[in-house]
């Protein structure tokens, strides 16, 4: 975990200050001395302890429930004065959020969460579509990859009545011609060296990419060894666009268009050529290549809201903490001296009144747009250089669909991703009779289409939305030509998500900002020392509970740190292959000639 105080002697001279990766890594191998650990190998099926259930209907009933009383912001009048000095105001939910406002309220600290949303944790009361049926945004976002130690691991705390996710799933990726490929459960098969593994165990699948054009990414593959081995090295990285880094290293035109530009266009929901080629290539080394089994994917066999934020704000609630919707962040007042965050000033959406939340301790974890709005709206930000960079950033605009069909269609694989459906957004589609519980035994099928980079598509009527993904859904299955649709509905989210285009490392924000006691969580905050990276529901998690632990290093009121397991270990030829980057990196710089990569 970092800690403050390393972060405070780094940052020493200037609160402007922006901290090298070398300092970084320094902080990180400390954290990893006191607290990010390494945990054992992720399970072949993270559910494999527990037992499920046909329905989550129970779990539904729950989250109509109104908050406590003791969400009252009327109870900070007769709050006792033992909490001066533990108290704690987080500003948004989800994974980095709640996460934090969990472990610091089981801790003993007095913590009030934020949220924009009215029902924090559980599914918006406006999400429905026109026959009244309840949906939650997007599928593809939700996603649990084999490598999400700390998430199973807070599944498993939950103590849920049944295992929330489903098994490891297969995958098919589809042009408009037909099957491109499919991703197998790599769990399953014979574990090889990674790399070889991917190559092996994906051989005998139908490709309709030639062998000849796969073979062109060995160029890049040998990038995973050189991007991390200097400081300056990651910075030319990040500067250059994937699509420049896949040209340099010779990527066949058909392999790029048919394989890569899909798989980024829905995995980072952005072209190559407007993504940063070191985000690329951490995000693929994370989800793909590290280990053999690092693709596999499980997926949430309900709302994620119900499922997993409800509980966990339940929890939250019954140690004692305030979990309160309808709050939009007005303004911070900071002491004149220290420079501290002493109070949040936030409005109830519904009402119009103003409350003041005290605050010993601050954590915002909300996207960019949202962060990009306070830092223009509230002075105490605008004034810091840390939270001005924030302004450099972008968003990507997202469309998330559902769709009720009047016959039940089989498809092939219960997750697809679609190349080349539309010109400049990727998407996807998941048949949710075969993952939700709730539609298992429907007599229809239900799918949930998503749009990513969407910004050609937010203009479009939901009709004809709607209409794109039959089309799409009906080119790769042909049993749903002639289907007809009986409900939908259309969910658009203009710059909702994380965009880490070229050059854009430098502009995000450390957990640590210059404002002593205000830290940062979510998954675009950058120098975490742990391997999740990308768009990552575990990474939102583990800054989450990096944030709990920054803010109890802070305010010295005791508790156990939060248990942050980290991925698996680079493989021997993996770590031998990087050490061999580094050195010929020095050598070459040492001598004055071209190093043999970038």
């Amino acid at each position: 975990m970092l800690h403050a105080r390393e972060v405070s002697q780094l940052r020493a001279g200037s609160s402007a200050r922006t901290l090298s990766r070398a300092d970084v890594r320094r902080v990180a191998r400390a954290g990893a001395r006191r607290g990010v650990v390494a945990g054992p190998a992720a399970p072949s099926y993270p559910g494999h302890a527990l037992t499920r259930a046909s329905s989550s209907s129970g779990v539904r009933d729950s989250v109509a429930a109104t908050a406590a009383a003791a969400d009252s912001p009327a109870s900070y009048v007769d709050a006792p004065s033992s909490v001066e000095g533990r108290r704690v105001v987080i500003v948004g939910g989800g994974w980095a959020g709640f996460g934090a406002a969990k472990h610091l309220s089981e801790q003993g600290y007095d913590v009030t969460l934020l949220e924009a949303s009215p029902n924090p944790g559980g599914l918006s009361s406006g999400w429905r579509t026109a026959s009244g049926k309840t949906v939650e945004a997007g599928m593809k976002g939700e996603g649990f990859w084999y490598q999400y130690k700390n998430t199973f691991k807070l599944i498993k705390d939950l103590q849920l009545p049944s295992w929330p996710l489903t098994d490891f799933t297969t995958s098919g990726f589809w042009n408009p011609k037909g099957l491109v490929t499919e991703a197998p459960v790599f769990s399953k098969l014979p574990q090889l060296p990674t790399l070889i593994g991917q190559f092996v165990h994906t051989a005998p699948l139908y490709w309709a990419l030639p062998l000849e054009d796969r073979l062109t990414m060995l160029p890049f593959l040998a990038t995973l060894a050189d991007y991390v081995s200097s400081e300056e090295a990651f910075e030319k990285y990040d500067k250059m666009s994937a699509y420049e880094l896949f040209r340099k290293c010779g990527v066949s035109t058909r392999c790029y268009n048919e394989f890569l530009r899909p798989t980024l266009l829905v995995g980072l929901f952005a072209p190559p050529e407007d993504l940063s080629a070191a985000a690329v290539l951490e995000t693929l080394y994370f989800y793909a290549l590290a280990h053999q089994n690092d693709f596999d994917v499980c997926w949430p066999r309900g709302a994620i809201a119900e499922l997993i934020f409800q509980p966990m704000v339940e929890r939250i609630r019954a140690a004692g903490g305030r979990v309160q919707g309808s709050r939009l962040v007005t303004g911070l007042t900071t002491d004149p001296v220290t420079g501290e965050v002493v109070s949040v000033e936030a409005a109830d959406r519904s009402t119009g009144e103003t409350y003041s939340y005290p605050a010993d301790a601050l954590v915002f974890a909300v996207g960019i747009t949202g962060m990009q709005k306070l830092v223009a709206a509230t002075p105490a930000l605008a004034q810091k250089a840390d939270f001005r960079a924030i302004m450099e950033l972008r968003a990507l605009d997202v469309i998330a669909t559902r769709v009720w069909f009047d016959r039940r269609v089989s498809t092939r694989y219960p997750a697809n991703v679609l190349s080349g459906f539309e010109a400049t957004a990727g998407a996807t589609f998941f048949n949710l009779n075969d993952l939700q519980d709730e539609y298992r035994d429907a007599p229809g099928s239900v799918i949930s289409a998503d749009f990513y980079h969407a910004n050609a598509l937010l203009p479009l009527s939901d009709e004809a939305i709607v209409q794109r993904v039959v089309e799409h859904v009906a080119k790769c299955e042909p049993g749903f030509k002639g289907a007809k649709v009986v409900d939908s509905i259309v969910l658009r989210y203009p710059k909702a998500v994380t965009h880490f285009s070229p050059g854009s490392y430098p502009y995000r924000p450390f957990q640590a900002t210059s404002i002593p006691n205000t830290f940062m969580a979510g998954d675009w905050v950058k120098g975490v020392p742990h391997g999740a990276n990308g768009l990552s529901q575990e990474r939102a998690y583990v800054t989450g509970l990096v944030a709990a632990n920054l803010v109890m290093q802070r305010l010295g009121g005791g508790g156990q740190q939060a248990e942050i397991l980290d991925v698996d270990p680079d493989e021997p030829h993996i770590a031998a292959a990087r050490t061999a980057a580094r050195s010929a990196r020095q050598f070459a710089d040492a001598l004055g000639i071209r190093s043999p990569f970038l």
